[in-house]
């Protein structure tokens, strides 16, 4: 997998994680009790600039389009995620989760909405995420 793609999965993840309450990241690893770090040190801005990447992977989680394996475990540990508050995920992917929130809450609203639909249709984790110290923390 290209470094585009990692790029853009992992600001997927981050964006559909953090929706609802600072959390992100993807697929748990085996037997252990944390996602994995493999996009910790992801180059975010490079996802968010670029426009084809970010649609290719919304349409993956949407299951609109195609998906690559990891575009697959971020949609089958998602559920998961935000059911509880991202409790396996990094501080980096904590961080790399606002950015990409405050980022498309700004510049992409339609899609941050419909993804926030899709992964949390009773609105139950988005009340947790407005609920929380999101717009204190700084990215």
């Amino acid at each position: 997998m290209d470094g585009k793609t990692l790029v853009l999965v992992q600001l997927i993840n981050i964006v559909l994680l953090t929706l609802l309450f600072n959390g992100t990241e993807s697929y748990p690893r085996p037997q252990q009790n944390v996602y994995m770090t493999r996009w910790d040190k992801v180059n975010l801005d490079l996802i968010l600039d670029n426009k084809r990447l970010l649609h290719y992977y919304y349409n993956c989680l949407m299951k609109k389009g195609p998906c690559p394996p990891d575009g697959q475990e971020l949609r089958r540990a998602l559920p998961e995620a935000l059911q509880t508050a991202c409790a396996k995920c990094s501080k980096s992917q904590r961080e790399g989760a606002i950015k990409v929130i405050k980022y498309l809450r700004e510049y992409e609203p339609k899609k941050f909405q419909i993804l926030a639909n899709k992964y949390d249709p009773q609105g139950t984790y988005r009340r947790r995420y407005l609920q929380s110290d999101y717009d204190n923390n700084s990215t």
